[in-house]
């Protein structure tokens, strides 16, 4: 996987954090975990621009997520929190979908030939911060 390959992984892995939690933070009433994902909706944000602003350095374009799995991520995120928009439900999804992107974040690391050590010390911050924000959300199950 090269740097362009690599840039983009991250890239999309914040959009669809961003898509997740714009759909759900507005269905989450209870105050205390609505914070913690505006708090991490705001770390998806400024990744996708310290990923963009990094590879417009190389001339290249960020690529989005296909706008059929921002659809369905939206549709999916939606449904569940209708049927329980309880602090402890939008947690479980919430840490169940960083896990996820967790996992396929860290296999692009394992396996990229990116040499950028300044784009992969950013994905590793990116993986920190995710991290935190599952340990945030844990008291909240």
């Amino acid at each position: 996987m090269n740097y362009k390959q690599f840039q983009n992984s991250v890239y999309r892995n914040a959009s669809m954090g961003v898509t997740a939690l714009k759909t759900m933070i507005p269905m989450v009433s209870d105050s205390n975990v609505k914070n913690l994902l505006i708090k991490q909706y705001n770390g998806y944000k400024a990744q996708k621009e310290i990923t963009a602003g990094q590879m417009k350095q190389h001339n290249l374009i960020p690529e989005e997520p296909p706008l059929m799995t921002q659809l369905m991520t939206r549709a999916s995120v939606a449904y569940r929190m209708k049927r329980d928009s309880s602090a402890g439900n939008a947690a479980k999804m919430v840490i169940k979908g960083t896990n996820t992107g967790i996992i396929e974040l860290t296999e692009k690391l394992n396996h990229t030939s990116c040499s950028s050590p300044e784009a992969i010390q950013s994905a590793k911050e990116y993986l920190r911060r995710e991290q935190k924000n599952i340990e945030g959300l844990k008291p909240y199950l």
